[in-house]
């Protein structure tokens, strides 16, 4: 079955989905019987390329790596990434744009004009999930289409497919994780004697930390993913401003030297509870006791408790990451979307789970 994918941006998670599929290409072809083309990708800074047969994905990469852009001059396509979507003929849109903590776009408007021209759509950027979720979960449930974003929260660890494949009839009744790297990171390097500052440039070297720091150290990144998590798994219609906020920003050596002394660690935890009044979120520096499950997540790992009526509390954990798992997030969302197109081949339109 053919499958033909267009890419909105073409950063690190972009390029390293499209060398998963030139490495996986045999194992799709025949363990899952697809001919997956990417027919577009639409960038900001590199330029924009259209093959509606498919790219030439190590031509790109390589051009990529050489040039700075997607493909020479000539070959490249001056226009707005809902223009090229549209004229790819893709199936299914990757919206691979960058975080804007503000109000989730030009993502949020990027999905909801590619539902509304009949496309399935999967995206990496948390901010659509925490600022648009019950609107483009509703726009794409209406058009029949799938809506998939599995890579926005822990990377590829499939916390929204447990809940949902796995975990039928259960409400999640509270959700705490540690969610942010680059916070763990800089703790620690603090607690080891380097100063705020250089634990940051640290990170940001190393390719983990935001390259606005702020929205680390500040706890914005980690609002915006308990958000996306509360509005998924709990209903919570929330956005980050509904967050109670503090980050790790005022904390000093010292503060982090007296929990280390006392036999403790801080970490930035994460939290969202049902209350009488509503769902209640929260980001703030916790001290982290030897007993507790999180007590092992350090440096880029992360962690997620999510309590339940019926099956009390689970926890997951993700260690040490790199980009191949997020990338292998928008892999499995694009096998789970094929599934779902394959479904409709043969049964006819059907109205499917956003």
């Amino acid at each position: 079955m053919l499958v033909r994918m267009a890419l909105i941006g073409f950063g690190n998670v972009g390029q390293e989905f499209a060398r998963m599929l030139l490495e996986r290409r045999e194992w799709l072809q025949n363990a899952a019987s697809l001919d997956v083309r990417i027919v577009a990708i639409a960038t900001r800074s590199h330029g924009s390329l259209i093959r509606r047969d498919g790219l030439d994905l190590d031509r790109v990469l390589s051009s990529l790596e050489m040039t700075g852009r997607l493909g020479p001059e000539g070959e490249c396509v001056d226009a707005g990434p809902m223009a090229i979507v549209d004229d790819s003929g893709a199936d299914i849109v990757v919206e691979l744009t960058t975080l804007n903590i503000e109000n989730g776009q030009p993502a949020v408007n990027h999905i909801s004009e590619s539902l509304l021209h009949g496309k399935h759509v999967i995206t990496a950027n948390k901010g659509p999930i925490a600022f648009a979720y019950r609107t483009l979960s509703s726009l794409a449930k209406s058009n029949g289409l799938e809506f998939r974003f599995e890579g926005t929260v822990m990377d590829g660890t499939p916390v929204f497919n447990l809940v949902e494949r796995t975990l039928p009839g259960c409400q999640v009744l509270s959700i705490r994780g540690i969610l942010n790297s680059t916070s763990n990171f800089v703790i620690d390097e603090m607690c080891k004697g380097s100063t705020r500052d250089a634990a940051i440039a640290e990170a940001q070297r190393l390719g983990f930390a935001e390259a606005d720091p702020s929205l680390d150290i500040d706890g914005w990144d980690a609002a915006t993913k308990i958000t996306a998590l509360a509005n998924v798994l709990m209903g919570a219609g929330a956005n980050p401003r509904s967050v109670s906020r503090r980050g790790i920003g005022d904390l000093a050596s010292d503060d982090l030297m007296s929990s280390v002394d006392r036999g403790f660690k801080i970490r930035l935890v994460a939290e969202a509870r049902r209350t009488a009044d509503g769902i209640e979120l929260s980001v703030a520096p916790e001290e982290i006791s030897p007993d507790d499950l999180f007590w092992p997540v350090d440096g880029t790992s992360s962690a997620i408790t999510l309590e339940t009526d019926l099956m009390g509390k689970l926890t997951l954990f993700e260690t040490d990451p790199v980009i191949t798992q997020t990338a292998y997030a928008v892999f499995s969302d694009m096998l789970t979307i094929a599934e779902t197109i394959r479904r409709c081949c043969v049964s006819g339109p059907t109205t499917l789970q956003g």
